[in-house]
């Protein structure tokens, strides 16, 4: 289903890196060109520091052969363990909440759910592969399924990005062919995702903005309050 699949493209870059945490962003002056292994390294020694998180986000998908593209705006909040509020705003008008246990995707419009259980990698919708990256991440890990190459180190007086590249390894399997991740230097999350998809006749963008690292969140966010006139769907029972 291809709702599903965009909400699984969202999961995966939103959480395939999201356990970086803030620092004191660097001019350019200050600013230092680290090696791949040293960013990998900052990466997996802030996870420790993160427990929530919010941000802006925006989406889109192009697809080259039909000239399309669909944007998608909303925001995001996330709590450790794996409890997730992606709100997409109209036209998409879409809630989905990840509770520790399942997935909700809440289609507003149509009065529909869908349901998925997230301990069991066949019943979770396509592209979640990556999911558990987003919680169980080593550098290890990564270079096991990933070559990872430093692109570019891209310094401007704002900030400086680290350019990073993911390509999966025959031995693991992935929706996506190629990974690109732009890595904000003192922040040390992305900014922003590419993922490509079909040799790169699809591509899927991801953008987070105003990122707020360790903000107090309820957990009540993460509990998805429906009408009673709501259908839930569950695709793979």
């Amino acid at each position: 289903m291809y709702k599903n699949k965009i909400f699984g493209i969202i999961i995966t870059t939103a959480f395939c890196f999201l356990i970086f945490n803030q620092a004191n962003s660097y001019g350019l002056d200050e600013h230092i060109s680290y090696s791949l292994d040293e960013i990998l390294e900052k990466v997996e020694n802030a996870n420790v520091d993160l427990k929530t998180m919010d941000a802006d986000i925006k989406y889109s998908r192009v697809i080259s052969l039909l000239d399309s593209e669909e944007v998608s705006l909303g925001y995001l909040q996330y709590k450790k363990p794996k409890k997730l509020n992606l709100n997409f705003f109209p036209p998409r008008n879409e809630i989905n909440v990840i509770d520790g246990v399942y997935i909700w995707i809440y289609h507003l419009e149509e009065k529909q759910v869908e349901k998925y259980e997230i301990s069991n990698d066949l019943d979770s919708p396509q592209g979640m592969d990556i999911f558990d990256l987003g919680y169980e991440y080593t550098t290890d890990k990564a270079k096991e399924n990933y070559t990872i190459t430093l692109l570019d180190d891209i310094a401007t007086e704002e900030e400086a990005l680290y350019h990073i590249e993911l390509i999966p390894k025959e031995s693991f399997e992935s929706d996506y062919d190629r990974i690109l991740l732009w890595i904000r230097e003192g922040l040390w999350l992305p900014v922003q995702y590419q993922m490509f998809e079909s040799d790169g006749e699809i591509i899927n963008t991801i953008e987070l903005t105003n990122i707020q690292i360790n903000p107090d969140i309820p957990d009540k966010i993460f509990v998805l309050d429906l009408p009673d006139d709501v259908e839930i769907l569950e695709p793979f029972k």
